[in-house]
């Protein structure tokens, strides 16, 4: 990180009544977090997240915090949850959600009410699978532009 950006988010996190340790934290967590959802769902989607702990983010829907290297993902009841890029996503409102810059494979678990069905999209709307809660597995990212938890 650069000595300006630094100094731009010591002085940020400061604001915030953050330590210096704790704002280049965020910066190289939730920072990343929120850079992750720009890019996979658009800037004004992101825009919107809201932390709710020192490492996750809601965005009204689902979700999301930087996954840990090495820890199998987990899922709360109610969630279908995915790991994309190496951000967690925890989808917890049903609708459709646009997606896209998905690649790379990574875990999935399905832990909604028993019988949920979530479903994932290609590009041209078509299904390409769906999963039954609860279920788990592994995917390739690449072809989803869009997913429908419930």
């Amino acid at each position: 990180m650069g000595t300006a950006m630094a100094a731009s988010v010591l002085m940020a996190g400061t604001a915030l009544g953050m330590t210096g340790s704790s704002a280049a934290a965020q910066d190289n967590g939730l920072a990343g977090v929120r850079s992750t959802v720009a890019s996979v769902m658009g800037a004004d989607v992101a825009a919107k997240g809201r932390q709710i702990n020192a490492t996750t983010l809601d965005f009204n829907g689902f979700t999301a915090s930087k996954a840990t290297p090495g820890l199998k993902l987990s899922c709360r009841y109610g969630y279908l949850c995915m790991d994309v890029r190496g951000t967690v996503f925890n989808y917890y409102t049903c609708g459709k959600w646009s997606v896209s810059n998905w690649y790379g494979t990574g875990p999935w678990i399905n832990n909604q009410t028993a019988g949920t069905v979530a479903r994932f999209y290609g590009q041209s709307d078509n299904e390409l699978w769906n999963t039954t809660a609860y279920s788990s597995g592994t995917a390739d990212w690449a072809p989803v532009y869009s997913l429908r938890p419930c």
